[in-house]
């Protein structure tokens, strides 16, 4: 299981997520931690969640549009990105459903972007597998894995006291922690957290600044 939850605050964007990731062996699934969240560039925050290999894939794509997103999305370089994604996620689909004859359990990815438009606005842009996308700042919360039914309850829940960057990391830090309690080995950590803000700097929170909010989680 995974869970990436993002939160869209009055001066940026916290994206935090859990590390557990499962790799399908000849004697069964194994395991093991990666890191969902990435910087991309000087000026984009990239997310997903889904099958490795398509993450890993969907990241390479993302970097090689490094210095294009650095200045702006447009919709020229959106159409580009989501067309190179959806060659990648086909490629996988058909050669899984060749193999298998079926399409269930098929490779998948869903990906949140993080980064300003051309007039320096900061977006949160969600692509799904089949390339439908849409900007989710307005509704502010994102959640995706297969756990985000359970982080999109316990976000909304928090909302009220969502107001800036520091609040965002608390409700981040308790919807991610309280799924992997509640939901145990599905998901664990450790959990890995960022924040962009809305002139775009990007910050990835260090393990004491984590410890902070585990402290605050507890008070």
């Amino acid at each position: 299981m995974t869970l990436i939850c993002a939160l869209k605050c009055n001066n940026g964007v916290v994206i935090g997520s859990d590390s557990q990731a499962s790799v399908q062996t000849t004697a069964g699934p194994i395991k093991h931690n990666i890191q969902k969240i990435y910087k991309i560039g000087k000026k984009t925050l990239f997310a997903a969640s889904g099958t490795i290999g398509l993450i890993q894939k969907s990241k390479d794509i993302i970097e090689s549009y490094s210095d294009v997103l650095d200045r702006g999305l447009t919709k020229e370089v959106m159409e580009d990105i989501k067309n190179d994604i959806f060659l990648i996620v086909k490629e996988a689909k058909d050669k899984y459903q060749q193999y298998y004859n079926k399409t269930e359990g098929a490779p998948d990815i869903d990906i949140l972007i993080c980064g300003k438009d051309k007039a320096d606005k900061l977006r949160m842009w969600h692509i799904s597998a089949d390339t439908h996308d849409e900007f989710i700042d307005v509704v502010g919360v994102y959640c995706s894995g297969s756990a985000d039914a359970f982080g999109y309850a316990l976000a909304k829940s928090f909302m009220q006291s969502l107001s800036n960057i520091e609040s965002g990391e608390l409700i981040v830090y308790r919807v991610i922690l309280d799924a992997i309690n509640s939901l145990g080995s599905g998901i664990s950590g450790p959990i890995d957290m960022w924040y962009i803000e809305n002139t775009c700097n990007i910050h990835r929170l260090s393990n004491m600044q984590i410890e902070r909010l585990f402290k605050k989680y507890m008070e």
